[in-house]
């Protein structure tokens, strides 16, 4: 079936103000496949162009990689502390000389000095303010050496030739001295001889911060309807965040209340379970340094096992846990989830219902969420089900009957959950069934989350398609999966026109027909759409039909009669190509034949065929046969009304009205359009005598010309009107009026002054000089 209604070169970075991270402004892989495409050019006895061209040193370009961003309080002054790493990336080709030294200078921020043991080590490995080389590259003998200019620069000596490849240079800053920091970035400055190709500029080593910050985070929460455990774990931005006091106030919300703190355990930083205490008093848990003594003196972390319980159902809130966070530490957050509580049982839900189209199948809902409320509220053996309304059937079962078993799409599973086994129930199979095969044994409370499931929907349902929850499990309600719309629209210009009984020829005006999305017409099987008129009732010619908007395509326009059926009338066509923007079919040009026995009341026209109506004529065994038999029709409207006029009446009242000067003209409110305009001559108004007709109820084949005698003849019932153009006599049914002009033609066509049109056709006519208007109403 077809579809339905149903995402080189690195970015380089400035070397100013490199902001940390593994950054690199350019890789060695980036400059080798350069060199490999002009080896390949030389090769091919091509000159390379001049982007090719190996760079000489005031050509090349370097890099800085920071390896490591620390974080320092500005409390610091008087201490050593350590800055970040960082990797300087000379390209190849900058160094060009094995023998001469290529300098450049780094200079610290104010705040930072060199301690006294700088650059007492080459080694990677080693401590205190180093350099090494940390990549020579392919065969390449480098040396790098440096020594203090200052208490806050240095300068970096580089000797060796890199030709054959990149190099890359360690720079490790640490024993520096703090002498009072301000907050904020610390930028290392680097600088070098602007030919020598070294990279310059910027590069954030560190961060400094005013006050240390405690991180709090609550790890492995529970869902359950009593008994919580968790993980919290706590973590200092700088040495001694974690204070002495009230350091940190952990809140449980309205009739939750903690029980003792569990196991200490540290996970880098220097304090231990000894160097806090933690203190529980009813709903509120306090933790700190013990004392000044045993703030920690450098950044730590450590994990507390923590718990607590339910200890007023009537004042917990089911839901999320959520604490409060307060106290003289500084903290990330001001409020900490903890755990989900409920009682036993759960829920269905869908996030976000999809839009179907109604007389297809293979239409996709909403993803459907079936979740407990508490870790281990789904018991093995229970069931949850999902009943359809009578407009809609699980695809599985449209496809294959009600004994098929799992779904379309996928089954996903969470928290534990085991995927439940999948069936149907009932005669039609609207309902499917879940059921679980284990209890949930995790910590949390679990779901299953049914994707891409598709059902069919019977032709004409619209609106919201709901589905009933029910089940052993103890779930009610109902959860919205989808919203329907028609697959088209029926509307008449003229559903209010008074055809009269025995009518043979009614010009009833134009039918619309208006997809409800895009695609709604379907090409599938035959990609029939027929419009069927009611018994008694068939078309008196072929209507003209057309997309008037949209990409639509249709074919093979008929009428005929229904299921041979003398006295059913039907308008077929086919889908040639379905829509891909909503589109709209225009039905010009509507005559009636009415028989006689057709009982007075609306004529109703219904839309079916497998384009529209694709559901009813398809489907798994007697899973659709009541949508065959009731529900087979996708869209229906009133197009017109039988009245009450006596039997030998053929024609009803029908005003017309036309403009000065204008093509246009309306038939008890339809446009039409004519090919002579009214127009004004002599002091006289003349109105194109065919077109008054045919608004009138004057049917084209009543309408004759004898080229031979230039003589035109209208038949209207039983009145026969003949004009002889180029005289004045006008004869109604067979007596002769003298008439005082002459009938004429323009462009072809016979028109005469309003006055005689009224008196040819039986009609009265009226005037409206304001709006140079002629309405013409027949008797």
């Amino acid at each position: 079936m077809s579809d339905k209604i149903h995402n080189k070169q690195k970015n380089k970075k400035n070397v100013y103000d490199i902001q940390g991270g593994e950054q690199k402004v350019m890789k060695k892989s980036t400059k080798k496949v350069i060199n490999v495409a002009a080896s390949a050019a030389l090769l091919a006895g091509a000159a390379p162009v001049a982007g090719i061209i190996a760079p000489t040193a005031a050509h090349a370009a370097g890099s800085f990689t920071v390896i490591n961003v620390p974080t320092l309080s500005s409390s610091t002054g008087g201490t050593l502390v350590n800055l970040g790493r960082v990797n300087i990336n000379i390209d190849q080709y900058t160094l060009t000389s094995a023998t001469e030294t290529t300098y450049m200078t780094v200079t610290l921020p104010t705040g930072f000095e060199f301690n006294s043991d700088a650059f007492t080590s080459d080694s990677a490995t080693g401590t205190g303010t180093r350099v090494w080389v940390a990549d020579a590259g392919d065969r390449q003998t480098i040396n790098a050496t440096a020594q203090a200019l200052s208490p806050t620069s240095a300068r970096i000596a580089i000797t060796g030739s890199n030709q054959n490849d990149d190099v890359t240079i360690g720079f490790a800053l640490e024993n520096i001295r703090s002498t009072g920091p301000n907050s904020g970035d610390v930028n290392l400055s680097f600088t070098a001889a602007p030919n020598s190709g070294l990279p310059t500029g910027n590069v954030k080593v560190a961060t400094v911060v005013s006050s240390g910050q405690i991180a709090l985070e609550a790890r492995d929460t529970q869902s359950s309807s009593d008994n919580f455990n968790f993980t919290l774990r706590v973590t200092e931005s700088v040495a001694r965040s974690l204070k002495t006091g009230n350091a940190v106030k952990i809140k449980l919300p309205a009739g939750f209340e903690w029980n003792a703190v569990g196991t200490f355990t540290p996970l880098y930083g220097d304090l231990s379970a000894s160097d806090i205490t933690t203190s529980v008093d009813g709903d509120t848990l306090n933790i700190s340094a013990r004392n000044t003594d045993t703030l920690s003196s450098a950044a730590s972390s450590f994990d507390l096992a923590l718990s607590y319980t339910v200890e007023d159902e009537d004042k917990a809130k089911e839901g999320d846990v959520t604490a409060t966070v307060s106290g003289n530490s500084s903290a990330n957050v001001s409020s900490l989830v903890v755990g989900t509580y409920g009682q036993y049982g759960g829920g269905v839900t869908v996030a976000s219902p999809t839009t179907v189209v109604a007389g297809q199948d293979e239409q996709q809902v909403g993803d459907i969420v079936v979740k407990e409320a508490v870790a281990g509220s789904f018991i093995a053996g229970r069931t949850v089900t999902l009943q359809l309304p009578e407009g809609a059937r699980w695809q599985s079962v449209y496809e294959d009957g009600e004994d098929v078993t799992g779904t379309t799409g996928s089954v996903d599973t969470a928290n534990g959950l085991v995927a439940p086994n999948i069936t149907y129930t009932g005669t039609d199979g609207r309902t499917l069934r879940m059921t679980f095969p284990t209890q949930n044994t995790s910590n949390n409370a679990g779901s299953v989350t049914l994707r891409d499931v598709e059902i069919a929907v019977q032709p004409g349902f619209t609106g919201d398609l709901n589905a009933t929850v029910a089940g052993s499990q103890g779930l009610t309600g109902t959860v919205k999966l989808a919203t329907a719309v028609s697959s088209v629209s029926l509307t008449a210009t003229n559903a209010t026109y008074n055809i009269a009984i025995g009518t043979d020829n009614a010009a009833i005006g134009d039918l619309t027909l208006k997809e409800g999305a895009a695609g709604a017409l379907t090409d599938d099987d035959n990609g029939l759409v027929e419009i069927l008129l009611p018994a008694g009732v068939t078309f008196g010619s072929t209507p003209t039909v057309s997309v008037t908007s949209g990409d639509l395509r249709i074919r093979n326009v008929s009428v005929d009669t229904y299921n041979n059926s003398a006295t059913q009338g039907v308008l077929r066509f086919y889908v040639d190509s379905e829509s891909t923007t909503a589109s709209t079919v225009a039905i010009n040009g509507v005559n009636l034949r009415i028989d006689r026995t057709v009982p007075q009341g609306e004529i109703i026209a219904k839309v079916q065929g497998d384009a529209a109506a694709n559901t009813a004529y398809h489907g798994a065994g007697d899973v659709t046969d009541v949508w065959r038999d009731s529900y087979r029709y996708a869209a229906q409207a009133a197009i017109a009304t039988i009245g009450t006029a006596p039997a030998d009446q053929t024609d009803n009242a029908v005003t017309a009205i036309y403009t000065i000067g204008s093509t246009a003209y309306s038939v008890n409110g339809t446009t039409r359009t004519a090919e002579v305009a009214p127009y004004v001559e002599n002091g006289r108004t003349y109105l194109p005598v065919r077109y008054v007709a045919e608004a009138l109820g004057v049917s084209q084949a009543n309408i004759l010309f004898d080229k031979a005698t230039s003589m035109v003849t209208l038949i209207k019932g039983d009145r026969v009107v003949q004009l002889k153009l180029k005289t004045n006599q006008l004869t109604i049914n067979g007596s002769t009026i003298n008439m005082d002009v002459k009938a004429v033609t323009k462009a072809n066509r016979t028109v005469l002054p309003i006055a005689w049109v009224g008196k040819a056709l039986d009609a009265t006519v009226q005037y409206d000089a304001a709006a140079k208007t002629v309405t013409v109403t027949s008797k």
